[in-house]
């Protein structure tokens, strides 16, 4: 039964407006090469297949890694749309720790998996108990499992050969050099 989000707080669907250019920073900062400082964020690009236009699209997302699987969850449920590009084509591209790879979106569903997820991101994520709460779940592990399906969770499994779809350049490594060059200009002046 799909859960209706609160209208206020951390957790609101960013519609238009700044807050949904802010959600495009972390894409700016890795195409600047700043991708090691994400990695230590917990940060991958997933590159999605536009379900309209068919078109790579793309977005940065926090993932939890367990046993060699990555795992990631739509912030704003049925409403985000990487989510809904992965319900119409589930092959995707992920970019993480320096490496790309092509894989297949798989929903979670084992009550296993998601308990040693849930015990990870409970650790892990300085926004887990305010992205529960803006589901309708209490930070407990009998409550997340019993309302799984408003927190749906994705396993992010390989796939051989090439990834399906092009992975996001690090094509504005050129800002750095005119940063210097501003900078070196404004020390000389003053």
């Amino acid at each position: 039964m799909p859960c209706r989000q609160k209208e206020s707080g951390l957790f609101v669907y960013p519609k238009r407006g700044w807050r949904r250019l802010f959600m495009q920073f972390p894409l700016y900062f890795w195409r600047m090469g700043l991708e090691p400082l994400l990695r230590q964020l917990h940060f991958i690009v997933l590159t999605t297949r536009g379900r309209r236009s068919g078109e790579p699209r793309r977005v940065m997302l926090e993932h939890s890694y367990i046993n060699e699987r990555i795992y990631i969850a739509p912030g704003w449920g049925e409403r985000t749309q990487w989510y809904l590009n992965i319900l119409a084509d589930p092959r995707v591209t992920v970019q993480r720790n320096g490496k790309t790879l092509g894989a297949m979106a798989r929903l979670v569903t084992d009550d296993t998996e998601l308990t040693a997820l849930y015990h990870l991101a409970r650790k892990n994520s300085p926004v887990w108990k305010r992205y529960l709460a803006s589901r309708g779940v209490e930070d407990t592990l009998e409550d997340f499992l019993a309302k799984k399906d408003r927190v749906p969770t994705l396993r992010l499994d390989p796939i051989a050969g090439h990834p399906p779809l092009p992975p996001l350049r690090r094509d504005l490594w050129l800002v750095w050099a005119v940063l210097a060059l501003v900078g070196l200009l404004l020390w000389r002046l003053l």
